[in-house]
C-alpha cells in the first residue's frame, strides 16, 4: 500500500509554511538595504569626519566633525569642475602602509595651497604662490613658524596642502610628502557639523560654521 504524502496547506497569502521558513526575516532584509544605502550616501554624495589632533587649528578643532561633500569628488573625476586653492580637502594619507582598498586606513585633512603648474615655496614661515606672497589672516600668529622651503613646481593634476598649524611639528604635510595626485582627494570640507555648541567665558555659542576659502586664496 503506497504511503500517503500530506502537504500543508497554503497561507492565506498564498506562501507555504515551509516556504515561510526558508525566506529571510522581514527586518534582517531592512537591515542590508538600510547598511547598502547608507554605503550608497557616504561613497558618493556625502560623509562627515572626525578630526583628530591640533593640525588644523584653528580652523578645525580636535574632536569636531567636519561635513564632507564626495559628489564633488567623482564629478572632478569625470572633467566636471575642480578643486581650488584655499579648499579643505580630506584624503588617504600618502605615508600609510595599509592596501588602497583596506576602508580603515589613516585619512588626513589639510587645506590646499597651491594646484598643478603653480610654484610654491616658503620663506620664514612666509607662504609664496606664483611670487606673490599670501596674507594667511585665518591662521593663528601663535601656530606660526620660521619654516623655509626652497621654490618648487606643483605637478599638473596634484595639489600641495597644508595645514593650518605651522608651528613646529603642527602638522604632516606636504612639506613632508610632496605634491599629491588630485585623483587620491576623497573629498571637500564644507562645514563644520559638531560640537553644535561649544563653550566660551560667560556663555555657550552656536559652533556650527561653513568652512569658506580664505580671501588671499580667492584673489590668486
Amino acid at each position: 500500500m503506497g504511503r500517503e504524502v500530506v502537504t500543508p496547506p497554503p497561507e492565506a497569502d498564498g506562501t507555504s509554511a515551509k516556504d515561510k521558513a526558508q525566506t529571510p526575516p522581514g527586518y534582517l532584509r531592512l537591515f542590508f538595504e538600510a547598511v547598502l544605502i547608507a554605503y550608497l550616501i557616504i561613497t558618493f554624495v556625502l560623509t562627515t569626519v572626525g578630526i583628530s589632533g591640533g593640525s588644523m587649528q584653528p580652523s578645525l578643532e580636535d574632536g569636531e566633525r567636519a561635513l564632507v561633500w564626495r559628489f564633488e569628488t567623482w564629478l572632478h573625476r569625470m572633467g566636471i569642475g575642480s578643486f581650488d586653492r584655499g579648499d579643505i580637502v580630506y584624503f588617504p594619507s600618502p605615508e600609510s602602509k595599509s592596501p588602497s582598498w583596506f576602508p580603515f586606513r589613516t585619512h588626513l585633512i589639510k587645506r590646499i595651497v597651491a594646484v598643478g603648474g603653480d610654484t610654491v615655496e616658503m620663506k620664514n614661515g612666509q607662504l609664496v604662490i606664483n611670487g606673490q606672497m599670501i596674507d594667511e589672516i585665518h591662521l593663528d600668529n601663535g601656530a606660526r613658524s620660521g619654516f623655509t622651503m626652497p621654490l618648487q613646481v606643483v605637478p599638473n593634476n596634484h595639489v600641495f596642502v597644508l595645514g593650518d598649524n605651522r608651528s613646529p611639528f603642527g602638522s604632516v604635510d606636504s612639506r613632508r610628502f610632496g605634491s599629491i595626485p588630485e585623483e587620491r582627494l576623497a573629498g571637500r570640507a564644507v562645514s563644520v557639523i559638531w560640537p553644535i555648541f561649544d563653550k566660551e567665558p560667560g556663555k555657550t555659542v552656536l559652533n556650527w560654521r561653513i568652512l569658506r576659502r580664505p580671501k588671499a586664496f580667492r584673489e590668486l
